[in-house]
């Protein structure tokens, strides 16, 4: 019986064949990776935007109403405001007002237990500069009640105060395509963005407008949000 094997002809038929084969099969399999890996860098995008929206949300709605400022230059844009440690509701006493008590709200532990510590007691603020000034009142220890040293220079129509601790400040880094927190990096990526606030009125809270680009891999997506501060003086 006479054995049949492949001839050249045959043998290089079949290397073209296959190699065409290949060639096809590597293509699909590159368009795949490459949509996938195209919808794993948006669902970044994505996810990363939805984290630096929703965490500069929940600080700015709790501020200390007036605490808001914006500042720019040709390399950055910042938004800075005062975060609410406690608040509650104050009452004077004394011949000339000068005998202040005051009652904290929403909080689970009792009156004995807080700590004033490092805070500082705002009362009726109008604008940023009086707490770069220094005109809020040092907290120390827990206890309700203190003694000013003179009158209030202005009261809240609704007898509101305010104990904050340092102010927080997001940056936008235009060279660096970044946004921080107090200069920790928060999020990249972001091509362009501002901030804009309308301070409160008669009518409305103070608004925060907050507008960001990210852009990756030639994809841009634009992020719009509003976002009321709830407080008032």
């Amino acid at each position: 019986m006479r054995e049949r094997g492949f001839t050249l002809v045959e043998m290089i038929l079949t290397l073209i064949v296959g190699s065409i084969l290949v060639l096809g099969i590597a293509g699909f399999v590159e368009l795949g990776s490459r949509g996938y890996a195209d919808s794993v860098a948006r669902q970044r995008i994505q996810t990363q935007a939805q984290f630096v929206l929703e965490k500069m949300m929940r600080e700015i709605r709790h501020a200390i109403p007036n605490s808001l400022a914006i500042s720019s230059d040709s390399t950055q844009q910042c938004l800075s405001f005062y975060p609410i440690v406690y608040s509650g509701f104050y009452a004077l006493g004394g011949e000339d007002n000068t005998q202040l008590s005051f009652l904290v709200g929403n909080v689970s532990q009792a009156s004995s237990s807080l700590n004033f510590d490092g805070l500082t007691m705002m009362i009726n603020p109008s604008h940023q500069e009086e707490f770069n000034s220094g005109s809020g009142i040092a907290m120390s220890g827990s206890d309700t009640t203190l003694t000013l040293a003179q009158p209030l220079s202005s009261q809240s129509v609704a007898q509101r105060f305010y104990m904050y601790r340092s102010a927080v400040e997001y940056c936008l880094n235009f060279a660096a395509n970044t946004i921080s927190r107090n200069s920790v990096i928060v999020g990249d990526s972001i091509s362009s963005g501002s901030f804009d606030y309308e301070s409160a009125s008669l009518q409305r809270s103070g608004v925060v407008h907050l507008s960001l680009r990210f852009s990756q891999n030639g994809e841009s997506s634009d992020f719009e949000q509003d976002v009321q501060v709830l407080n008032v003086p």
